[in-house]
């Protein structure tokens, strides 16, 4: 059964599909943004997402969902209990350093400048062609992913710790993709295909992650409902491997996991400790 709380206080009423119609160019506000997060650890997200000092503040509102099936229907409940038009779909455990929000805002509104089409955008994806792209700080791989200084890029799938989304009256999630992986690369894959655009874009997070060691169960059926829906786009290049109708490249990504050791239980570094030390606590860039 799902539950859903919010700090924005939608009250539960659905927004009307008119609400999210407006102009490509349009300035990004604060009061267009709020998180979405799907929960199943509570004191993951008091120690990660939840100590960020712009969600500590109340800038940014935090809509969470717990007990969903697919990371699909998390969000899309989600999406319902708030009529703000900037959706940022987040991990529970990310934190976001301060000053954040306005450098979001600041690079968000510059890449309208740029293109106006885009839809979704996040800090860490993979080019069309293969090569990573972003900067966060993972702290299951223990370095920072990326270097400082690169210019929004077009890709064509983004890591799913936080999505960024310019939402529109039709814009869903794929409730058919079963499970909580590869959303990312169908969430670009569906803006591109309808004619927008998605980017990497450098805003600086730390992603608390513990790594997943398989990549069988529900990685694997979400990694074959994504080839079969777009399988004229073959292949899609994501973060952890291809996605191609050659069967060996899954095989050889769950080898190349064979010795990570089981996900722990608990989290592995404070965030706010991770954040400081990586130079992001209060960066402007």
């Amino acid at each position: 059964m799902l539950s859903v709380s919010s700090t924005e206080g939608s009250g539960g009423t659905a927004p009307s599909a008119s609400q999210f119609v407006a102009s490509e160019s349009s300035e990004i506000t604060a009061d267009d943004i709020v998180v979405i997060a799907a929960v199943d650890n509570l004191q993951i997200l008091e120690a990660c997402l939840k100590r960020s000092p712009d969600v500590r503040s109340g800038r940014i509102p935090v809509v969470t969902v717990e007990g969903a099936k697919s990371m699909a229907e998390a969000y899309n409940e989600g999406m319902s209990r708030t009529t703000r038009s900037l959706c940022i779909f987040m991990h529970q455990d990310v934190y976001l350093p301060a000053g954040w929000l306005d450098l979001a805002l600041d690079r968000l509104n510059a890449l309208t400048a740029q293109d106006p089409k885009w839809q979704v955008a996040g800090p860490y994806g993979v080019r069309p062609g293969g090569g990573h792209v972003g900067r966060i700080w993972d702290v299951g791989i223990g370095r920072e992913l990326g270097v400082a200084g690169f210019a929004p890029t077009p890709v064509g799938s983004l890591d799913e710790l936080a999505l960024i989304v310019r939402r529109d009256d039709a814009f869903q999630f794929d409730t058919a993709l079963p499970h909580f992986h590869l959303y990312g690369t169908d969430l670009v894959q569906s803006a591109l295909a309808r004619g927008r655009t998605a980017y990497a874009v450098e805003l600086p997070m730390v992603h608390n992650s513990r790594l997943v060691a398989s990549l069988r169960g529900g990685y694997w059926r979400a990694y074959h409902y994504t080839r079969r829906k777009w399988a004229r786009k073959l292949p899609i290049y994501t973060t952890v491997c291809r996605v191609t109708n050659n069967p060996l490249v899954l095989w050889r990504a769950q080898w190349v996991l064979r010795k990570v050791a089981p996900r722990p239980p608990g989290l592995l570094a404070d965030a706010v400790d991770v954040a400081r030390l990586a130079g992001y606590e209060g960066a402007s860039g």
